[in-house]
């Protein structure tokens, strides 16, 4: 994964992090028998650097949060992650 210098928005939201990943999750959902595909974004701060598969677990953990407990996926009949994609990986300290 290549690591990107970070810009001030990615600075305010890493909240002195020194990583900040940009992951992300491809849904696949039902609804009366209407299939949908959703994608979330999910932003990543860490202290320490993330191998790939590590990442997608925080990813995954943070969609699956969100499936149990929003609202909008009550109605769902089926919802799962079809797949992640790594978007960005920045590091403070590259100047």
């Amino acid at each position: 994964m290549k690591y990107y210098p970070m810009n001030d928005q990615v600075k305010e939201q890493s909240k002195n992090n020194q990583f900040s990943y940009t992951v992300i999750v491809n849904l696949q959902t039902r609804k009366n028998d209407v299939e949908e595909y959703i994608n979330k974004t999910v932003r990543i701060n860490s202290d320490t650097k993330l191998e790939e598969d590590d990442l997608a677990q925080k990813a995954t953990n943070v969609v699956y949060g969100l499936i149990e407990t929003h609202p909008d996926f009550a109605d769902y009949e089926k919802t799962q992650i079809i797949g992640i994609t790594f978007a960005n990986a920045y590091d403070r300290e590259i100047k």
